[in-house]
């Protein structure tokens, strides 16, 4: 009889251990994509089908999907700001744009990892390639 309730306190113990994770630790996750500089790429490209989630290492990772609208080709850059639980932007060494091209009445999906565990917040910014 003495058994039980330790049972019982090592099922509340091993339920609450395989519950945790660091994200759920270090906030809500969200995500967002935004377009920056020249006003006509909301004529050009729309933004679906976003998604955030923790990929296999723990690290959050975000994807959105961007449809080019028109029969053109078109040639866009992009780039992630990730942030922590507090709206402080976590510094990353891959900060950079990156071009992206994508053909007339197709999508290409644009997806970033968190650069550390801490980052919960993504914000990818994307606009028109000036080349």
């Amino acid at each position: 009889m003495k058994r039980l309730p330790l049972l019982i306190s090592l099922c509340v113990l091993l339920g609450t251990a395989a519950c945790s994770s660091a994200g759920v630790e270090n906030g809500p996750l969200s995500g967002s994509a935004r377009f920056v500089g020249d006003d006509k790429i909301d004529d050009i490209i729309e933004r679906s089908t976003e998604r955030i989630s923790f990929g296999r290492s723990d690290f959050a990772v975000y994807q959105v999907e961007l449809q080019n609208q028109d029969e053109d080709d078109v040639q866009v850059e992009y780039r992630a700001r990730w942030f922590d639980a507090d709206g402080i932007e976590v510094q990353s060494v891959t900060r950079s744009w990156k071009k992206l091209f994508i053909a007339g009445r197709s999508y290409q999906p644009v997806t970033s990892t968190a650069p550390n565990m801490e980052a919960i917040r993504c914000e990818v910014e994307v606009r028109l390639s000036e080349y």
